[in-house]
């Protein structure tokens, strides 16, 4: 999955800053931009091929590929679906894990040679006790 460039990301931005104060963005890009791949250039004084996305936060408008979280602590605020850790392996896309040698797998993975990131409700359901 290839990035945005800068002005497709700055026209599906929304207005207004995505931190509250300055805290809140330096803890969030520690503990996102700071790790990932895709800002690396940056931390090496290449800004011409740095994270379009972060780019767009600095002039304070929200980028439409950080998902908002209800519930968070400092420095976590948003999901951003580009994150790629420097430490999740090689280059080019992530494959899956191959099957062990001798073992069958349960499903056939022709259909899954990209990744997904799922996301799904995380707030606790109500449960009611029949007893």
């Amino acid at each position: 999955m290839s990035l945005p460039t800068a002005d497709e990301v700055f026209a599906k931005a929304t207005e207004g800053s995505p931190f509250s104060s300055g805290t809140e963005g330096y803890a969030w890009m520690a503990n996102n931009c700071h790790r990932c791949v895709h800002d690396k250039p940056a931390r090496n004084d290449d800004y011409e091929n740095a994270c379009p996305i972060i780019l767009v936060a600095y002039v304070g408008k929200t980028p439409a590929e950080w998902l908002r979280k209800d519930e968070f602590r400092l420095g976590d605020q948003y999901t951003c679906l580009y994150f790629r850790d420097e430490d999740d392996g090689g280059p080019g896309e992530p494959t899956p894990i191959p099957d062990p040698p001798g073992q069958e797998g349960l499903f056939p993975r022709d259909g899954f040679k990209r990744p997904a990131r799922m996301f799904a409700d995380t707030k606790p359901q109500e449960v009611s006790a029949h007893v």
